[in-house]
């Protein structure tokens, strides 16, 4: 009887998303290889309730931190948008 031959595969992560992470840990002086990398990033993409390893934790840390900061100065370019808009359909109305 033949063994079967299982190969288990990881799903794909973009490439885009790497390099970004990549560039963004090399910021914070932690460098990992290409492997490493895609091994944390297919577990933040398809496993976010994974905690058992460090330098996942770190990994996901920096990550959440970056993708914060980006969303607060989203929110904050449309609230002033909105807001000159306002104050500019407000003068329009009033001149």
């Amino acid at each position: 009887m033949r063994p079967i031959n299982h190969t288990i595969t990881m799903r794909s992560v973009s490439q885009l998303y790497l390099s970004q992470v990549y560039e963004l840990l090399c910021k914070q002086n932690l460098y990992l290889s290409n492997r490493r990398l895609r091994r944390l990033a297919y577990l933040d993409v398809y496993l976010q309730s994974y905690k058992q390893f460090s330098l996942y934790n770190n990994y996901k840390k920096l990550v959440n931190n970056d993708a914060s900061k980006n969303q607060t100065l989203v929110l904050v370019i449309v609230v002033g948008i909105i807001s000159s808009l306002l104050v500019l359909i407000y003068k329009l109305n009033f001149s």
